[in-house]
């Protein structure tokens, strides 16, 4: 009987499932980055841009993300590669009205963007920008 025991033992173990904790793999971009942001273009006059750092609220596996920067939050979509983006959004700052939007990707320890501002100034003008910036803690995932 112990003979047979010690034989069924390596069958039973390769056929004890997986291991919950090692299911699939989700995306998870979540966390704060240490971003720097950086003038590309400006049509309007007198264009200043400062560097905050940027919270990501991310759901691992979930279609949708919210970023936090400097005070507003941007709420939009990403893609399992990383990809990512917001729609136009309306804001005032400092008594301005601003159509903000944003294209970018995740890596697996940064994040890359290029930011959209729509001023409606006297004539309205419209201004890109650069954040960019190392995650702080763990990498994200990619499934």
């Amino acid at each position: 009987m112990r003979r047979l025991l010690h034989g069924l033992a390596p069958i039973l173990l390769a056929c004890g499932g997986s291991d919950p904790a090692s299911g699939p793999k989700l995306l998870s971009v979540g966390g704060t980055y240490q971003t720097a942001v950086t003038l590309i273009a400006s049509g309007c006059p007198n264009t200043q841009v400062q560097t905050f750092p940027t919270t990501v609220v991310h759901s691992p596996g979930a279609p949708v993300l919210q970023l936090v920067h400097a005070g507003s939050t941007y709420s939009g979509t990403v893609a399992n590669t990383g990809a990512f983006s917001t729609p136009a959004q309306a804001f005032t700052i400092g008594g301005v009205n601003y159509s903000i939007s944003m294209t970018g990707t995740f890596e697996l320890q940064s994040m890359n963007a290029v930011v959209t501002v729509q001023a409606a100034l006297a004539p309205p003008c419209q201004f890109s920008a650069r954040w960019t910036g190392p995650k702080q803690g763990a990498p994200n995932v990619f499934p």
